[in-house]
């Protein structure tokens, strides 16, 4: 293909000045004081869209340089216009009205000739080494294109034709060019009616997205999005933005196709918030206020905190949607931590009447609740647990927080995109989680390189000692990454573990993998989680330095007098993109990804049936400061103000 495209530009290059009426680029002399700038206003282009076909050109130019500019006489669908183009293969190239063709294997004269419809007269016309050289594989030929009954019309200059080739389908086109198929369509009104058929000449954008390396994504502006916003949602800099997307300065409309970095490739798109005008929601909560007893001890009662925070940040979501115009009732239930008051709760005829009921808290009064409400109208979230709830057949329950085994499976997926012959140690610990933890990932992680040992470091009468880390970094190689993984979290493995690994010497290049960071991290020195390059998997990650955190702050202390703390951000979290999306759709799974203040939501139908949000962030150390490494990041920064 590479030889094809090559003899190509030699063949056009040599007849350029003959046929320049009919090229898409053209060249000219720059005259006295002229400048990139004014060129490119003068052909009504950007001067990085001017750039890009003269690389050589640095900063300006000077009088009588030679430059490659847009020929603004020539017209895209005369390539293909009323042609047959039924014999051209996926390899094959169309410029200027001629079929570019590389010889396969047991092609002749004879077949090329029936494949193009075309008269052998013609093709030696256009192929004139044919009469002396003969027909060689691995040729590049020129084929006239034949004229046919097929009509094309470009909308605009920013489109092209394109010809449908086997095995494609709206979605994989739609996908080439960065497009949705509600926008093709709207381009092609008869594969709307008609489906798309190999074949067809249809069309589809100009400039096809580079994603060779999958750098990039294509974003399509959506309706009030505004260059804030977008740099906000993928956590961009206006200048990376305009850099990437120079047609941009000029302002940003709805529907324009944006270039951004690919920091997070998901397979979803992005949920867009839109309210619905006239849209009403009801909302139940039920949580463990345990508000019959005598008195309310508040600094001494962790559960009674954590609930309170949440329903206050449930206050400030509602709040929030409320001022966008969404009608919401809300009625509170108080489960006081009990199964038998959670069942009667949801035995009442009146919750059947709540699109949604938000907890219970914990998992065996989620189960009970559940189970009562298995067949009603309300989903019902379970927003804190963490366990596995796999084994409640409901599909009307969501999951807010992904399990351990969703981390697992999220950690081990960044291990593999990113392995890179890195040596490998496994640490084991004499508890059954780690063994657990140590089954489920030593496979995976053998196959990263099954030529390479997987080393295994095991506890000794209970502990890792010292000598046992300092053996064995001597059998490690130097000037290497060393990948280790952590597989329990128990607060003396733990010490073991960080407090040995974080005094390695400097020439050992350090990464550790664990599949959670709960409490009993915070024993760990900071600087031995930076000295390692410690990444972990989390469900939330709150930036304090991002702009929907601190606008949440203000807001919770203008109204509570106090900091809020991070289950009042999950409370928010939680209430605001349930109550956004079901003002959307009842449909929670095919909506999309969302971020939120400290949550992203991806939600997948879990093995029961039910419903769990896997949107979990990688999180690393860089220094003292742990950071996501990847992230849609759709912050709610206008939804506080």
């Amino acid at each position: 293909m590479k030889n094809l495209k090559f003899v190509i530009a030699l063949f056009l290059f040599g007849c350029l000045s003959i046929f320049a009426q009919d090229k898409k680029f053209i060249t000219y002399k720059v005259q006295q004081g002229e400048s990139i700038q004014s060129i490119s206003k003068a052909l009504s282009i950007t001067p990085y869209d001017l750039l890009k076909l003269n690389p050589d050109v640095k900063d300006n130019v000077k009088v009588n340089d030679i430059i490659i500019i847009p020929n603004n006489e020539y017209d895209p669908l005369e390539d293909i216009k009323n042609a047959d183009l039924s014999g051209i293969s996926d390899k094959d190239i169309i410029v200027d009205k001629y079929i570019y063709h590389e010889v396969v294997p047991k092609e002749t004269i004879y077949s090329i000739i029936k494949s193009f419809n075309i008269s052998s007269e013609e093709l030696n016309e256009s192929n004139p080494f044919l009469a002396t050289d003969g027909l060689k594989i691995g040729q590049v030929i020129r084929i006239p294109l034949k004229v046919d009954a097929l009509q094309v019309e470009a909308q605009d200059s920013k489109t092209q034709p394109y010809l449908v080739k086997a095995k494609e389908t709206k979605y994989s086109i739609t996908k080439k060019f960065g497009i949705s198929i509600e926008y093709l369509e709207e381009l092609n009104p008869k594969i709307a009616q008609n489906g798309l058929q190999i074949g067809d000449v249809i069309i589809v954008p100009l400039e096809v997205p580079a994603s060779a390396d999958d750098e990039f994504i294509i974003y399509e502006v959506q309706k009030l999005e505004t260059l804030y916003s977008i740099t906000k949602k993928f956590k961009l800099t206006e200048d990376e933005l305009l850099a990437l997307n120079p047609e941009i300065s000029a302002g940003i409309k709805e529907g324009m196709l944006l270039k951004i970095p690919n920091k997070d490739l998901d397979e979803k798109p992005v949920f867009v918030d839109v309210l619905p005008e006239g849209k009403e929601l009801k909302i139940a909560m039920m949580l463990p206020f345990k508000s019959k007893r005598d008195s309310l001890n508040f600094k001494g009662d962790r559960l009674l905190n954590i609930t309170t925070d949440f329903y206050f940040g449930a206050l400030m979501a509602i709040d929030s949607l409320k001022a966008q115009g969404l009608s919401v009732h809300m009625k509170v239930f108080d489960t006081e931590n009990n199964k038998d008051v959670s069942r009667k709760i949801s035995d009442q005829v009146e919750l059947q009447e709540f699109d949604v009921v938000v907890g219970p808290m914990f998992l065996s009064n989620v189960k009970v609740v559940s189970n009562n409400l298995r067949y009603g109208k309300p989903l019902i979230v379970s927003p804190i647990s963490t366990k596995d709830h796999s084994n409640i057949d409901n599909n009307k329950l969501i999951q807010e927080r992904a399990s351990l085994e969703n981390h697992t499976e999220k950690m081990m997926d960044f291990v593999k995109k990113n392995y890179d012959n890195q040596d490998l140690i496994v640490i084991k610990n004499d508890s059954e989680k780690s063994k657990q933890q140590y089954n489920r990932i030593i496979q995976d992680i053998q196959a990263l390189n099954p030529e390479k040992e997987v080393m295994i470091l095991e506890p000794k009468d209970g502990y890792i000692k010292p000598d046992d880390f300092k053996v064995f970094r001597d059998t490690l190689e130097r000037n290497i990454v060393n990948w280790f993984f952590v597989t329990d979290d128990e607060p003396a493995y733990l010490g073991d573990v960080f407090n040995n690994l974080g005094v390695f010497p400097e020439a050992d290049s350090l990464m550790v993998f664990g599949f959670e960071k709960d409490r009993n991290y915070n024993k760990i020195d900071n600087n031995f989680l930076a000295r390692v390059n410690f990444h972990y998997p989390s469900n939330s990650f709150i930036d304090q330095n991002g702009i929907a955190y601190q606008k949440f702050e203000a807001a919770y202390k203008r109204k509570y007098y106090t900091f809020p703390s991070s289950y009042a951000v999950e409370g928010f979290d939680v209430t605001y993109d349930l109550l956004m999306r079901l003002a959307t759709d009842s449909d929670i799974i095919n909506q999309g990804v969302s971020e939120r203040i400290s949550t992203k939501y991806d939600f997948i139908e879990n093995t029961s049936g039910s419903i769990i949000n896997k949107g979990i962030y990688i999180i690393k150390y860089d220094g003292l400061e742990e950071k996501v490494i990847r992230s849609v990041n759709q912050e709610s920064t206008k939804l506080l103000e």
